[in-house]
């Protein structure tokens, strides 16, 4: 992954994009046929250090809501609830804000390279505000979204998995990613506990289908924090 010397490649975001905190087309650009929302989840910690990852629909259900009623409380929280509805602790590390959880950009590396013609070619958009960001921009890679200053950089798809934390062993993501071909795009607001991926509906199908991820399905029209 290397910084770009032009953002020309990003314009068809900046264009796309809803004003800022409209609506889920503020973060995602518009123009895709499917939506998902992809849950980044809290984890349970084991005594010797083992983080489970605890899905949003078991601590919903949990305290007997469903997961629409949970997803409501991030208006007050970035978090699913802690304790069910007996008080039992369900998770110790809360989800991951702005940044896309490393297993689950793994797993959307592998499902999202076979929606694409260009996996050689993809863009990568961080933003500059990140006090642990490694990349340095220079005055070519820098370009503005609503509300956001993101600098640009081009690698593999497969690239997703490098980290831009100047520490070595904090995965930091960039925030908004897609193909040459444009045929998905992934992004990530960093004051939101989960991703929103547009694209194909097969492809976004197998992001809702997959076991290793949890997701709903959304629409640039949607408000951020719940279903209308």
């Amino acid at each position: 992954m290397h910084l770009a010397t032009t953002t020309e490649p990003a314009l068809w975001i900046v264009d796309r994009l809803h004003p800022f905190g409209q609506d889920v087309g503020s973060i995602v650009p518009p123009g895709f046929e499917a939506y998902a929302r992809v849950f980044h989840p809290p984890y349970r910690v084991a005594p010797d250090g083992t983080m489970t990852p605890v899905r949003w629909r078991d601590i919903a259900a949990a305290n007997e809501r469903s997961l629409q009623v949970e997803m409501r409380r991030l208006e007050i929280s970035c978090a699913p609830s802690q304790f069910s509805r007996q008080r039992e602790r369900l998770w110790d590390q809360q989800p991951h804000c702005g940044r896309l959880p490393s297993e689950i950009a793994d797993r959307l590396v592998t499902v999202l390279g076979r929606h694409t013609s260009t996996p050689e070619s993809c863009w990568f958009a961080v933003w500059e505000g990140f006090g642990d960001l490694r990349v340095r921009d220079n005055p070519g890679s820098k370009f503005s979204i609503p509300g956001r200053t993101l600098i640009l950089l081009h690698g593999h798809v497969g690239d997703l998995v490098q980290t831009l934390s100047s520490v070595d062993w904090i995965y930091l993501s960039p925030n908004l990613w897609w193909p040459e071909d444009r045929a998905w795009c992934v992004a990530t607001e960093i004051d939101f506990t989960w991703t929103y991926v547009g694209g194909a509906p097969e492809c976004i199908q197998q992001v809702m289908d997959d076991p290793e991820l949890e997701a709903v399905p959304t629409n640039p029209a949607e408000g951020n924090c719940m279903e209308k």
